[in-house]
């Protein structure tokens, strides 16, 4: 997969950004205005500088770098210790309190039966959530929709 010339950057960063210029759109990411300019003049940008200012708005790189990539997101934190040394962890029991208080509603809305199943599907679609492309909430009532008509099915048979 190729990174995105220095135009193709720029007018995803326009549309992220809500700018309209090149200079609006540098002082966004938290550069001088005249980055732009001196990208344009050497035929080149710096990723890292632009990476740089997407994690400071708080916007995924997948949508600038990657955008309609079905990618991969391990479902585990990476968290790094005061030894330097990687361990994997699952969400928070926060996040996960938080995950239920949001998809139990619409479980309940489908009459999805509240079983430890049925509350781990909906948590994990609630974590696999990336960016807009669709909703959340809409995500999730489909799925509760789905949950409860196949559990129906198994009920007549």
């Amino acid at each position: 997969m190729e990174l995105p010339d220095l135009d193709t950057c720029m007018e995803r960063l326009k549309l992220v950004s809500k700018q309209t210029t090149a200079s609006a759109v540098m002082r966004w990411l938290g550069l001088p205005a005249s980055t732009y300019s001196n990208w344009k003049r050497r035929k080149s940008l710096n990723y890292d500088r632009v990476i740089e200012g997407m994690l400071r708005q708080g916007v995924s790189l997948d949508w600038l770098f990657a955008p309609n990539v079905d990618l991969f997101y391990p479902n585990v934190s990476l968290v790094v210790t005061e030894q330097d040394e990687v361990q994997y962890a699952a969400p928070s029991v926060a996040d996960t309190m938080k995950a239920l208080q949001y998809v139990e509603p619409i479980m309940k809305k489908h009459n999805v039966p509240m079983t430890e199943a049925n509350h781990q599907f909906m948590t994990e679609a609630y974590f696999k959530r990336r960016g807009d492309a669709m909703l959340l909430d809409t995500a999730l009532q489909q799925v509760a929709l789905a949950l409860a008509t196949a559990q129906k099915a198994t009920d007549n048979k």
